[in-house]
């Protein structure tokens, strides 16, 4: 068996810079700072798992950026978060783990275009639609 070494061209060596530099930045540890708050305070609270899965939907918006502006609280047992951006306006709801919703909205004058992605369980959806809203 012959094993044959070529360099590996086309991968990017990690360093740091304005990209990679935080892996945990300050709008993450915000967002996990204000569900922590939530978590302990009102009646009723949301259950540890929803707390949980909110976390884990929250590490997955990328990038880390649109977290900045979100406004996080809990109603009832759900947890909801939302941004707001010109005319854009989005929601996620937690109802419960593995569960998501999205509530997307536009403003034309009078005119208001909404749109509600019942069952969006997949985390990643989230960034896609706050690109639309900052796009």
């Amino acid at each position: 068996m012959v094993c044959v070494t070529r360099p590996l061209t086309n991968v990017r060596p990690y360093v740091s810079s304005k990209e990679t530099r935080e892996l945990f930045p300050a709008s993450i540890e915000a967002a996990f700072n204000r569900i922590e708050e939530i978590s302990k305070s009102g009646s009723p609270r949301p259950p540890v798992e929803t707390v949980e899965w909110a976390k884990r939907v929250l590490l997955r918006v990328l990038p880390r950026h649109f977290l900045l502006g979100a406004e996080i609280d809990a109603f009832e047992r759900e947890i909801h978060v939302n941004w707001k951006h010109g005319n854009k306006r989005v929601t996620v709801f937690l109802p419960s783990p593995n569960r998501l919703k999205i509530y997307v909205e536009r403003t034309d004058g009078d005119k208001v275009q909404h749109d509600l992605f019942k069952n969006a369980d997949d985390p990643w959806a989230v960034s896609g639609v706050l690109k639309w809203m900052f796009s």
